[in-house]
């Protein structure tokens, strides 16, 4: 009988957290921002930035271009991909179409323990404040950072309970695109005010278990966040 190596085992382990770590320190930066559209991603800069072996990152350029984050050219090597106003549009239809309907099926059937999520999620994007003072304050990369991973988990707590885990995965690949496009083209400080007061909304239909009333303001706070930012890359590429 033979056994594994504990030596063995050991890099492996060591190899997974390194890939893990790269997967996650790069698409943290691809989604908010510190890598551009259509810049390149080079291996040598890319080891340089995050102290990480080329195996690993190359696991995780591939794992990121699998869902669309990257994009893997050949003999041109891997690059963050452009904005593109037509893909943008489908991004947002395909949101609208997939989130509200799974709000309010989450919203019909979500027990205490999702309310509890809920609230508490809500509470936690409150307390950090809305998206538009922060960018009037000049708060740093750091508070905004947190300011997206608490609304990215409001509305992930909204369609926890909707029964379906594909769904949800789904969602959750359009909301990596949907953000990234917004972070690099994002509305006015005013839509962005009415984009915050939606949570509210939001939540207190949550609360009141009024899947029709969560599902129809959720199609509008997509819709108008659509809107805003298809207004700004119109503009950008207007000038560019």
């Amino acid at each position: 009988m033979s056994f594994p190596d504990p030596a063995n085992g050991s890099a492996s382990d060591a190899t997974l957290l390194a890939s893990e770590r790269a997967y996650t320190a790069l698409r943290t930066d691809i989604l908010m921002g510190v890598h551009a559209p259509g810049a390149a991603l080079r291996l040598s800069d890319l080891r340089a930035r995050y102290s990480i072996g080329p195996s690993p990152l190359r696991e995780a350029l591939f794992r990121l271009a699998s869902q669309r984050l990257v994009l893997q050219e050949s003999n041109r090597g891997f690059r963050v991909p452009p904005l593109d106003l037509s893909e943008w549009r489908d991004v947002v239809t395909m949101r609208g179409r997939l989130e509200p309907a799974a709000a309010e099926a989450s919203v019909l059937a979500g027990d205490d323990t999702w309310e509890d999520r809920l609230v508490l999620a809500h509470r936690h994007l409150t307390r950090l404040g809305r998206a538009a003072e922060l960018v009037r304050a000049g708060r740093d990369a750091r508070d905004v950072s947190q300011w997206e991973t608490a609304h990215r988990a409001l509305h992930r707590a909204l369609i926890a309970a909707c029964g379906s885990k594909w769904t949800i995965h789904f969602c959750d690949h359009l909301s990596d695109q949907f953000d990234r496009y917004r972070r690099f083209a994002p509305p006015s400080p005013e839509v962005q005010e009415a984009l915050s007061a939606h949570h509210d909304g939001l939540v207190a239909a949550g609360l009141d278990r009024d899947g029709p009333a969560c599902r129809q303001l959720l199609e509008t706070h997509i819709a108008m966040t659509g809107a805003a930012v298809s207004d700004v890359l119109g503009r950008l590429h207007a000038g560019a």
